[in-house]
């Protein structure tokens, strides 16, 4: 009998593109489909799978003594969220033991889903951002304190009121008001706060459940952390293509105000079209932050992009509400616009390291080019298979990303490398975007996996577009340099005024990844 095993249910979400934030392994002379390498913070820790557990069910189906690959078809095929079926490894070896009959384990009730509020689901563990505007004098809920726990709360929120449709909830906790921590204000000084306020409000809000997860973990809630869709004012994302007169428009620094302002929109031209408009504030171009370049640095960032480019724009009010949030309206872009697709693929694992044998998990470095590139150089030695990081700069994308100098380039973008000449690896660099995802493996570890003949798969990884990387050297031992990949808009100054019409060209950066596991 099974009644003595306690199954757990583990339902995952990730975003379009992203990951579940674990790989899945068989090994040799261990029983089940294992979980491995927990991403800290990621979809699967979230809902508390660890190290070791065993996959018993995938959506209802028992998946016990299917083959590696099966279940993995099965994980892909669920999209953005799965229902996982999990024991931890002492259950799991105990029923084996016993002979007791998986299949007939049953599915504890899961908790009852929460409904979607302000771009955010109930069950996501994340701060949320509430921008409320009042309703006949009234922002529609009241706040109390908890003796002996600390903090703020929202109670009594108004049907239909201005924070119920913002996607307030009871018993939320008051993180940040008007971008400004208040985690440590009375009950009465917060209220004095708010009187102060105008007709508006942004509130950086979280959960019981999230409050008390992030505490666990000793992470500090921040404002970036929170998903920005629901939000009722949103940045734009334009793309822009250079027709014969260049983009059709002009970029201006104007005094009493910050930023770079779009002016002077030509009727018919590329920037009219693609939706540019009079007095839009240019926050970044291809995903690199502007607002630290003077007129000058811009206008050249942009000639260099060649006859494209992609602007992130903000009207006022969105700039307003950002600036009232203490965010950054890149955030619209990591969150919304970055390339994504699911990253699921797995092999079989033949064999299992043994105890002498590196113990590192294979890794997924998520990379943004920065005003000097992606940070790293990769080489191949004739005759010898497997690119690997040469250099990595110091403090730059590269490093924070985690690559590490001799890693091995598995896969770039969630395509397999490992037999493709340094040309061919330079080349898909090239043609990716601002952003690069490399399947990545210790040395050590790509040796022993070769050693042992196991075998290293394609794993689709979330690509955030890559940039250009310099063309190799037909020498013993070839070497790529990382050149910077900026994309930046062009401008011709015709008059007194400086009014620059933008241009541009495309980025460059080389990258790939090293997985024999399945990451989902």
């Amino acid at each position: 009998m099974a009644t003595d095993i306690q199954p757990r249910v583990c339902k995952l979400s990730k975003k379009e593109g992203g990951s579940f934030g674990f790989y899945l392994r068989i090994e040799k002379d261990t029983e089940g489909h294992l979980i491995r390498c927990v991403m800290t913070g990621g979809p699967a820790d979230n809902v508390g799978l660890r190290d070791g557990d065993r996959i018993i069910r995938v959506n209802a189906v028992f998946v016990d003594n299917e083959e590696h690959q099966q279940v993995v078809e099965l994980i892909k095929k669920s999209g953005n969220s799965v229902s996982l079926l999990i024991l931890d490894d002492a259950s799991y070896t105990h029923a084996k033991k016993q002979g007791i009959d998986l299949a007939q384990l049953s599915s504890p009730n899961p908790a009852p889903v929460q409904p979607v509020m302000n771009g955010v689901s109930g069950k996501t563990l994340q701060p949320k951002l509430c921008y409320l505007v009042k309703q006949a004098s009234s922002f529609g809920f009241s706040l109390q304190t908890i003796q002996g726990v600390p903090g703020v709360f929202m109670a009594e929120i108004i049907p239909a009121g201005a924070a119920f449709n913002a996607g307030v909830q009871l018993n939320d906790r008051i993180v940040e008001l008007n971008g400004e921590n208040v985690e440590n204000l009375t009950h009465q000084q917060m209220v004095a706060k708010m009187k102060d306020l105008g007709n508006n409000m942004t509130l950086l809000l979280i959960d019981r459940a999230s409050d008390n997860y992030f505490k666990s973990k000793m992470i500090k809630v921040e404002a970036s952390m929170a998903s920005v869709k629901g939000l009722p004012h949103k940045p734009r994302i334009v793309q822009l293509t250079k027709g014969p007169l260049g983009y059709g428009f002009c970029l201006r620094v104007e005094q009493g105000r910050e930023g770079h302002c779009i002016r002077e929109i030509d009727p018919n031209s590329p920037a009219s079209k693609a939706g540019l408009l009079d007095g839009d504030l240019l926050v970044a171009v291809n995903g690199n932050v502007v607002d630290h370049l003077d007129h000058e640095s811009l206008v050249d960032k942009i000639r260099k992009c060649g006859n494209q480019t992609t602007f992130l724009v903000v009207d006022s009010p969105t700039n307003e509400l950002y600036k009232q949030a203490g965010i950054s309206p890149v955030c619209y872009w990591e969150e919304v616009y970055e390339p994504c697709r699911p990253v699921e693929v797995e092999e079989p694992r033949e064999s299992q390291r043994s105890t002498d044998s590196p113990q590192c998990c294979p890794k997924v470095c998520h990379l943004t080019k920065g005003p000097d590139g992606y940070g790293f150089t990769i080489n191949a030695i004739k005759g010898v298979q497997g690119q690997f990081i040469k250099q990595v700069v110091k403090g730059s994308t590269a490093e924070e990303a985690g690559l590490q100098v001799n890693d091995i380039l598995v896969e770039v973008n969630g395509v397999n490398v490992e037999a493709d000449t340094h040309e061919e690896l330079v080349e898909k660099i090239k043609s990716s975007g601002i952003k690069l995802s490399m399947l990545v493996i210790g040395k050590e570890d790509y040796d022993h996996f070769k050693a042992t003949n196991t075998q290293t798969s394609p794993t689709e990884i979330p690509v955030p577009k890559p940039g250009p990387v310099s063309a190799p050297e037909n020498t013993k031992e070839e070497s790529t340099p990382e050149e910077p990949v900026t994309q930046e808009p062009v401008a011709d100054s015709p008059t007194q005024e400086r009014r620059e019409r933008a241009k541009s060209s495309s980025p460059s950066s080389a990258e790939e990844s090293t997985d024999d596991d399945t990451q989902l």
